[in-house]
């Protein structure tokens, strides 16, 4: 089996690669950055690499970070163990970095905010209704199904939008609504390879990015684009099939 041709763009679009190498970056051209007054990201666990090279594209913009987990005793607790655990093994690259994350999230507190909250059905309508011109950013493990409809509700506040969407294999017929449904472009699609492929030997977990009058660059649409990365590089890549179903 493979996807149908709703989840492959209709062009071949201008695209930059935006956030840190292999897991957190995704693939949008940095105008809709420029265009956009906020940053909404929802879900942020422990990496908030994209939200900074937003901040560098577009210094102006105000970025508010949603997770039901983040705090400075859970970034902590969970670079200590981490570097624990790298000693205990007798791997040393990454003692810095896991300490940087600590020191890192104390100061971009003064660029970035983050909230500790799960966001449920009803929660965008509430933080978007003095809001405009924004560009959303999702990954909240399965939960982006309950907010499809408020995303929809909001579209003409969204200027680009990068989502990640779980077990697909249960849910394509609900994606492809909301690709129908929504008036922005879908300009990139990108399988990631921490999850596994279903029956089909096509991805659970893919990533897409929409875009509010997208730059077309023309040629034939290549995926993987020679930007995107592996989300795991431990890992084989992904390569999407596509049919005219």
């Amino acid at each position: 089996m493979s996807l149908s041709l709703f989840f492959k763009p209709k062009h071949n679009y201008f695209l930059e690669r935006i956030g840190k190498e292999n897991d957190g970056g995704y693939l949008i051209n940095s105008e809709a950055i420029l265009k956009s007054d906020y940053l909404l990201s929802f879900g942020i666990f422990d990496d908030w690499s994209f939200e900074k090279s937003f901040k560098k594209y577009n210094k102006n913009a105000k970025i508010f970070c949603y997770d039901d987990i983040i705090s400075l005793n859970f970034i902590f607790t969970r670079s200590i163990k981490k570097i624990i655990l790298d000693l205990i093994k007798f791997k040393f690259n990454n003692i810095f970095s896991n300490l940087y994350n600590i020191v890192d999230y104390i100061f971009i507190n003064y660029k970035i905010k983050f909230y500790k909250k799960k966001i449920n059905t009803g929660d965008i309508q509430e933080i978007i209704k003095n809001l405009d011109k924004v560009f959303l950013k999702i990954d909240i493990e399965g939960s982006e199904y309950d907010i499809l409809e408020d995303i929809l509700k909001v579209q003409n506040k969204i200027s680009a939008l990068i989502i990640e969407f779980h077990d697909i294999n249960k849910y394509r017929t609900v994606i492809e609504n909301f690709i129908k449904r929504l008036e922005l472009n879908l300009t990139h699609i990108h399988p990631n390879n921490y999850g596994k492929l279903d029956k089909n030997n096509d991805p659970i977990i893919i990533e897409l990015s929409f875009e509010k009058n997208p730059k077309i660059i023309g040629g034939e649409v290549k995926l993987p684009n020679k930007l995107d990365q592996k989300n795991n590089p431990k890992k084989n890549d992904i390569f999407i099939k596509f049919n005219n179903a």
